[in-house]
């Protein structure tokens, strides 16, 4: 890609986060898009199918890069600072395009639901530090790794979109804690967990070797 097609790509995805925020990206025309950045018809078609494409595209790309920034060449004993820090990386990235994955990840979604694009992405990084040797998953065959890959993944986007549904600003330690609590114990950062009852009567975390979080891994 050369330099005008990078110019023209990140005009297109300014303007599709900032039109996502503000209106389901259904509601967004190919037209409407062209006109807001500035830019012909024709020319979205060159960098995406649909609106709702590119919107996937542009999250996707930010995904990745966090990815390549924290788990690409993890060694066994870094692994669960890896995990946790990616953890958090993703966190804040969903919450800073609140509106737009509540909506993607809403029940009412439809045919521009975020959630296939997250469990595909999830799976795609937990499948990498496995691949690496950075994890060891304690699955008999392939079938039964993809099948805790799939688990793991798609459980945690459940989380995440529970999770935004509290008002912001959002608690991340909170939500590793909960995540921690559900995560096997064979995954990095989560050994150790001890839940017990505080004087609230809620459950409560208690000392762990680190945080971390099977699906966030797989969004970095």
């Amino acid at each position: 890609m050369d330099a005008r097609q990078q110019k023209t790509l990140t005009r297109l995805s300014a303007t599709i986060l900032d039109l996502a925020s503000r209106m389901p990206v259904t509601d967004v025309t190919v037209s409407a898009l062209a006109a807001a950045a500035g830019v012909h018809r024709s020319t979205v078609y060159e960098y995406a199918s649909s609106p709702a494409d590119l919107l996937e595209r542009v999250l996707r790309a930010e995904l990745d890069a966090l990815r390549a920034e924290h788990l690409i060449d993890v060694e066994p004993p870094d692994a669960a600072a890896a995990v946790v820090a990616v953890t958090r990386a993703v966190l804040r990235h969903v919450d800073h395009y609140d509106v737009i994955y509540r909506r993607g990840l809403g029940a009412e979604s439809g045919t521009a639901s975020l959630h296939a694009m997250l469990s595909e992405h999830f799976q795609g990084s937990i499948n990498l530090l496995l691949e690496q040797h950075s994890v060891v998953v304690p699955a008999r065959d392939e079938i039964e790794r993809e099948a805790i890959s799939r688990y793991l993944a798609d459980g945690t986007i459940g989380a995440i979109d529970a999770w935004l549904t509290r008002p912001r600003p959002r608690d991340v330690d909170a939500f590793l804690s909960l995540v921690r609590r559900l995560t096997p114990a064979w995954w990095p950062g989560t050994g150790g967990v001890e839940v017990g009852v505080d004087a609230a009567g809620l459950e409560a975390a208690g000392p762990a070797a680190g945080v971390g979080t099977v699906g966030t891994v797989g969004a970095a």
